[in-house]
């Protein structure tokens, strides 16, 4: 779907508006996100699981990836070329056109949003953490902490290895535990 020049059939928003209302578990009251300040869409690329964040009340858009600058799997990308964007670029134009089909408020002003990398100072290289799951682990956390701006961010990670080893070792067995054990 992603990897398509083009999409005249409106497949890719079609998609994204099929998981949105399974996500949403039957409110269809919920559907144009107006009731919504940030929506958090999860990202899987190869090995690596990653945060693109729209943020509608401040009208902008966060990649926010535990590798951070250097070692990311999350390029920032854009091109006039749908196939040539990076996948950020992607999901926030098929974003985008989710909301103009809604009439969101706000479509024009997050069409016009650059992405921005959050500079995470307990980022990662990819020789350092453990692939795959240690990057679940890092987005799951984000997507408990993050409130948009980067001066109120901060999720707990020590930005020392064997620490932050030890913190995600932590939050695999609790994650684990909420999922298998009932409430």
């Amino acid at each position: 779907m992603l990897s398509l020049e083009t999409d005249p059939d409106g497949s890719r928003v079609s998609a994204f508006e099929c998981g949105l209302k399974t996500s949403l578990a039957g409110r269809h009251h919920l559907v144009d996100l107006r009731a919504f300040d940030m929506v958090f869409v999860t990202m899987l690329e190869g090995d690596h699981y990653y945060l693109v964040v729209f943020d509608l009340e401040a009208e902008c858009i966060h990649l926010v990836d535990h590798l951070g600058d250097r070692g990311s799997g999350a390029l920032l990308r854009d091109d006039e070329s749908y196939i040539m964007k990076s996948t950020p670029f992607k999901v926030k134009e098929i974003f985008v056109d989710y909301l103009k089909l809604v009439n969101h408020p706000k479509a024009t002003s997050m069409q016009a949003s650059l992405i921005m990398h959050e500079d995470l100072p307990w980022s990662t290289t990819r020789k350092i953490a453990a692939p795959f799951v240690e990057s679940g682990i890092f987005a799951m956390r984000h997507m408990e902490q993050f409130m948009g701006s980067r001066r109120n961010f901060f999720c707990g990670f020590s930005v020392h290895g064997a620490r932050k080893k030890v913190q995600c070792n932590y939050l695999r067995k609790r994650y684990a535990a909420e999922k298998l054990l009932p409430p």
